[in-house]
């Protein structure tokens, strides 16, 4: 493998949705070179006028054109199709010893493929499982990281750079990546879950007690067992004036496919309930509903339904 300045790199991004472009803020403050792509050229120029410190690039040929001859290409893209479809873009332009990170959240069999199609035309990838929604990717991710573990090393400078203090690691060979990040997923529909659930119970008996939810949330998110980022985030949101807005039916996100295929490949009771609570919720609009739709919006910028 040739050198790679571990200092500053100069690397390629596609994908300027809401985690992409933080994340490009957070490389830029590193100092590192950043060429970014988005298939809508309009919101290139948006986030290029914003910024003024990233290159742009309207092409897969002038992305490319752009980037040193070891290529790094970050995507942070929809899950699925949109993945493959780039990867097909890339491959006339890319050559040995290139590598592709996938960011996003891919299903870790299609992982698996991609690397295997990549090995042919001796192209590193990476599959990363990325948390911490838009703050984390602004000020600090946490990043689970599967493949090559010689590649890893190589250009570690970018993880260290991305994450918060111990917020990355080596999970271990390809697809593990988005294994893991996958069942911390189905961690996080389980807990989101069980809030709603315990809220919406206190909701119940909101008017026979007194009950002041903001006081609650509050509580709740200050030094009890249960206090963390996704308590926090329903601290937030219940402050927000778009809280009374939201209908209470979680709409169907991009990782919902992906949990029902978890809870059917292993045996997670939690997981499976979880995801039925929030189809439910599509037909009968509850407080539970609530809940979960502002952790998403305030962690993700997830639309919901209004009511």
């Amino acid at each position: 493998m040739r050198f790679i300045n571990k200092r500053k790199m100069k690397i390629g991004f596609i994908g300027l949705g809401r985690m992409g472009r933080n994340m490009v803020l957070n490389l830029i403050e590193h100092a590192h070179e950043v060429v970014v792509y988005n298939r809508t050229p309009k919101v290139t120029k948006e986030f290029i006028k914003e910024t003024n410190k990233a290159l742009a690039s309207f092409s897969i040929e002038e992305l490319i054109e752009k980037l040193p001859k070891q290529k790094i290409i970050w995507l942070m893209i929809k899950a699925g199709k949109p993945i493959d479809d780039t990867i097909s873009s890339l491959l006339p332009h890319i050559t040995k010893e290139d590598i592709i990170i996938d960011g996003g959240n891919s299903y870790f069999k299609d992982s698996i493929r991609r690397f295997n199609l990549l090995e042919k035309k001796g192209v590193h990838f990476l599959d990363i499982g990325t948390s911490g929604g838009i703050e984390g990717a602004r000020k600090g991710a946490c990043m689970m990281i599967g493949g090559e573990k010689s590649v890893f090393k190589w250009i570690e400078k970018l993880f260290k750079d991305l994450c918060v203090k111990n917020g990355y690691g080596y999970m271990g060979k390809t697809g593990s990546g988005h294994f893991v990040k996958m069942v911390h997923n189905g961690i996080e529909y389980g807990m989101m879950s069980a809030i709603g659930e315990g809220l919406n119970t206190i909701k119940e008996y909101e008017k026979k007690f007194g009950i002041n939810m903001k006081e609650v949330t509050k509580v709740y998110s200050h030094g009890s067992i249960i206090e963390g980022k996704l308590m926090k985030w329903v601290d937030q949101g219940l402050k927000r004036p778009y809280f009374k807005k939201i209908k209470g039916s979680v709409p169907k996100g991009e990782t919902e496919e992906e949990m029902k295929k978890l809870s059917k490949l292993l045996e997670m009771p939690v997981l499976k309930q979880a995801v039925k609570e929030r189809e439910i919720t599509r037909k009968k609009p509850s407080y539970a509903g609530k809940i979960i739709s502002v952790i998403r919006n305030e962690f993700g910028g997830h639309t919901f339904e209004k009511s």
